[in-house]
């Protein structure tokens, strides 16, 4: 009788903003290569999303989110400003904004809401790009309102497939 075995292993990516690739300046609107790719990714965990918001950003107000798009990835919907479905990764919300300085907003996941199983299995992930977003679907800006965003990523994969009689 044939048996599959399968090797399952993750890595944790953190994708950080200040050392990202833009291919537009001005807008948060970024990506990172990986240096050696990963394989039949099937399930990806947020462990973390921070993002420093500018005081004087349009933003920066109590319970205003913000939409997080990660290579295209649906997990959640929103309400566009036209009433229509928008489809998103994640979302941060901020709960109080700051008066003065910088408003840092954080989510820490601890539950299996976090967990986004892949299907079909992604054959092969070189690249994560993040795309940050305002509720009415516009990208935000990196001179008005985003100082830096951290994401913090759990990727499991199975690394190995072997047959055995």
């Amino acid at each position: 009788m044939d048996s599959l075995s399968i090797d399952k292993d993750h890595k944790i990516i953190v994708i950080d903003s200040s050392n990202a690739i833009y291919p537009t300046t001005g807008v948060c609107d970024f990506y990172i290569n990986l240096d050696e790719p990963l394989r039949n990714v099937y399930k990806l965990k947020i462990l973390a999303s921070l993002a420093n918001i500018k005081n004087s950003s349009t933003i920066n107000n109590d319970l205003e989110s913000i939409y997080i798009d990660l290579n295209n990835y649906n997990r959640i919907v929103a309400k566009g400003s036209n009433n229509n479905n928008i489809y998103y990764f994640d979302s941060l919300i901020i709960e109080s904004a700051g008066s003065s300085g910088n408003s840092t907003i954080k989510n820490d996941y601890n539950n299996a809401d976090i967990e986004y199983p892949l299907n079909p299995i992604e054959p092969q992930i070189s690249r994560f790009r993040i795309q940050l977003y305002n509720k009415n679907n516009v990208l935000l800006s990196t001179t008005n309102d985003i100082n830096r965003y951290v994401m913090k990523l759990g990727i499991y994969y199975n690394n190995k497939k072997s047959t055995r009689l």
